[in-house]
């Protein structure tokens, strides 16, 4: 038998890959199930082990599983945060500019607008009302960037969709993270006026208020 090339090998480990996937798929398997052993699935595949524990591997790099030595392979929990992260790594790289990462925001949160009057989610709403006299009294530049940051954050969450949550969440982290904008107190006064104008609407049910105020409060902090 000729020995397996290369490009031959990464074609197999890629099907395996997939086969996996699918075999979590088809058995509905969640977050915290055990697969099954590398020697199973070199019986169900027809593969070498090696070539198994190759496909193993890669999902547990892009953090699909966890392998604890000794106890076998876990299904993790769904978290899109490393997988965005390394997504808008390459995309800065790549000459990405942020005001395209600007106009992303705009359309997330807007839409989050939409569902957060839909879903009339009192209790949050009440706590984004809370956060936002909270911070009426911070003084530093880096304590104005966190309440920023979190306001966004807390608005997202009132969603109620995890989902839509976690991809979200990363996305606004992502800007704050590279876009490191200096508020004076007088503009983070203004800033914390807009934010308690966006829950006042959201509050009253006014989905395009809330959602103009939202724009206008982008272009004033430069976001």
């Amino acid at each position: 038998m000729e020995p397996i090339q290369s490009s031959e090998r990464k074609s197999l480990k890629k099907m395996i890959i997939q086969e996996i996937k699918q075999y979590i798929i088809d058995h509905e398997l969640k977050a915290g199930d055990q697969l099954p052993t590398e020697r199973k699935f070199t019986e169900l595949f027809g593969v070498s082990r090696s070539v198994v524990r190759e496909a193993l591997s890669f999902l547990e790099n892009t953090e699909i599983i966890t392998v604890r030595q000794g106890h076998g392979a876990f299904l993790n929990e769904t978290n899109f945060e490393n997988l965005l992260d390394n997504f808008f790594f390459l995309w800065q790289i790549n000459s990405g500019k942020m005001k395209e990462i600007v106009g992303l925001r705009a359309l997330f949160e807007s839409s989050a607008i939409d569902e957060i009057v839909k879903a009339n989610r009192k209790d949050e709403l009440d706590r984004l009302k809370e956060l936002v006299e909270n911070s009426a009294g911070l003084t530093t530049p880096e304590e104005f960037r966190i309440a920023d940051l979190a306001f966004h954050k807390e608005l997202l969450k009132a969603t109620g969709n995890e989902l839509f949550i976690q991809m979200t969440n990363m996305i606004t982290s992502y800007f704050f993270q590279v876009q490191h904008v200096q508020l004076t107190h007088a503009e983070y006064q203004a800033i914390i006026k807009e934010h308690q104008e966006i829950v006042a609407a959201l509050l009253a049910g006014d989905a395009e208020r809330a959602k103009k105020l939202l724009t206008n409060h982008m272009k004033n902090t430069r976001a």
